[in-house]
């Protein structure tokens, strides 16, 4: 659906929004049924004017892929300066475009005044940074204003994530995995549910799909399938 992202919440760090008891048993991860999108009023990050920031769901860690040309003059970039704080750096090999939590960030050419957000969700790939709170960065606030997000959850309304580290259909966490965090699996419990019955409006049976995961690797009594979103594999977070 247009309006669901997977670029939220402390998001867009390693595991993004895309809950809820400190454990969840075998049963409960592998029989949740149908999905849901769930609401909520979040803030969103801006320069110091209020001009809204964005990312770009084809760029990758710490590495901008829209190039000079119609890209950058449609999405200009926000450049800075690297103020120290571990959120917010300049991406190597530029001179000067910052990113967030590895993230590139850019502007849109269409937004003409503070608290336009006419960028987001554009083609589905552009977003706004939900951040949990502002970088202590004086280049960069969170909004004066709420907006709307959409976001997905199952059907007791448990909020579900994606893994940054992931690439399409497969899934790299797991508490073997040391590039993934300490105990990956375990802290993001894998969601999986072998019918996923009444889909949220605006989403369609081909966005969703189920892998397998490795299960040399996998924890044990954790389900060895998964449902990918976009072929983003779908966790919980377990302090949820």
């Amino acid at each position: 659906m247009k309006t669901l992202t997977h670029i939220t919440l402390a998001s867009i760090a390693t595991l993004a929004l895309m809950g809820c008891s400190d454990t969840y048993s075998g049963d409960n991860k592998s029989n949740n049924g149908d999905l849901r999108a769930s609401k909520r009023a979040v803030k969103f990050l801006t320069d110091v004017e209020g001009m809204s920031l964005y990312t770009f769901d084809k760029d990758t860690l710490n590495k901008s892929n829209c190039l000079p040309g119609e890209c950058q003059d449609t999405w200009p970039l926000f450049v800075g300066i690297d103020g120290g704080n571990a959120d917010l750096k300049v991406l190597p090999g530029t001179q000067g475009h910052l990113a967030y939590r590895k993230h590139p960030l850019y502007y849109f050419i269409n937004d003409n005044a503070v608290g336009d957000v006419n960028g987001n969700n554009v083609k589905e790939v552009w977003h706004l940074v939900h951040a949990p709170v502002a970088p202590a960065d004086a280049q960069v606030k969170l909004s004066d204003t709420n907006i709307e997000q959409t976001y997905l959850a199952d059907k007791d309304a448990r909020t579900l994530y994606v893994f940054d580290k992931d690439t399409k259909n497969v899934s790299n966490c797991y508490d073997s995995t040391p590039t993934s965090g300490e105990g990956c699996e375990s802290v993001w419990p894998v969601f999986y549910s072998a019918d996923l019955g009444n889909l949220p409006s605006g989403t369609s049976a081909s966005d969703f799909g189920v892998i397998e995961r490795d299960k040399t690797r996998a924890k044990e009594g954790e389900p060895t399938k998964q449902v990918s979103y976009k072929g983003k594999p779908l966790y919980y977070f377990t302090p949820d």
